[in-house]
């Protein structure tokens, strides 16, 4: 083998390394690698005309939170009163009843001696005294202490000895047979009226009217039937037991008109 040929295989063998140190580079390779959207910069909107001569906008500021409600830890409260504090003391119901059944006897006791002392015959006309006292007590102890409980009785007992005492002044006790409206429901609504003055209670002074009203008309349509129509007394009444139809008319025609007139106002 000559030197040439030598010569030529060294150097190709000499490319060769060269190629296996240093391989071709592509063209992607050359080119710069592109941003991600991730590394690239965020680009804000430039301001219009009419937001810059506004001015910088103004960011708000978040919300502050709502303050929590301070709740306090549950304290007893105390066994005791504390010092200097005194409950009222309740008056029982026992020791209102003593006193109004003490006050009764005292004016009945009164008026018994007053009768012995003053040697006064009640044995003609004066007798339905002994009803009438004892309910005007009952009427002025349920007005000052007991309420309702001795005015309904104490308005009941005063009438009654109201009508006992005109009948036995006239004689007329076959009036009973239309006097009793005014005892019932007149008596009740008398004492029921007296309970709402003394509690002012326009609700109970209205339905203590109504019953004493209802009391008059009932006694009134009892007259008109009893003495006009069927004469049960027998007694002459004059001018009253001719103008008692007519008033009962009377009474009847201006209930209705105001309580027509009533009906219309709350309407």
């Amino acid at each position: 083998m000559s030197e040439n040929e030598e010569a030529e295989g060294r150097s190709q063998l000499e490319q060769i390394r060269a190629a296996l140190s240093n391989p071709p580079r592509s063209a992607e390779d050359d080119e710069p690698a592109a941003l991600t959207a991730a590394d690239e910069p965020l680009e804000l909107p430039a301001p219009t005309a009419e937001e810059a001569a506004e001015g910088p906008v103004a960011v708000a500021d978040p919300p502050e939170p709502e303050p929590q409600p301070v709740i306090s830890p549950w304290v007893p409260p105390p066994a005791t009163p504390p010092p200097g504090a005194r409950p009222a003391p309740a008056r029982s119901r026992g020791g209102s009843s003593s006193l109004a059944v003490g006050i009764v006897f005292v004016v009945v006791g009164v008026f018994f001696l007053l009768i012995r002392l003053l040697d006064i015959d009640l044995s003609s006309y004066g007798w339905p005294l002994y009803v009438i006292i004892p309910g005007i007590t009952l009427l002025v102890v349920g007005f000052i202490s007991l309420g309702s409980g001795a005015l309904i009785p104490g308005g009941i007992v005063t009438v009654t000895g109201l009508v006992i005492a005109y009948q036995a002044v006239t004689d007329d006790w076959a009036s009973w047979s239309y006097a009793w409206a005014l005892v019932v429901p007149g008596g009740v609504g008398l004492g029921i009226f007296l309970q709402g003055v003394r509690v002012r209670s326009a609700a109970l002074t209205r339905q203590g009217r109504t019953l004493m009203f209802w009391g008059v008309l009932i006694f009134l349509i009892g007259f008109v039937f009893f003495e006009s129509v069927l004469h049960v007394s027998g007694h002459d009444y004059g001018k009253l037991g001719q103008a008692a139809l007519p008033l009962l008319l009377i009474i009847i025609g201006v209930t209705l008109l105001v309580r027509n007139f009533q009906r219309e106002r709350r309407a």
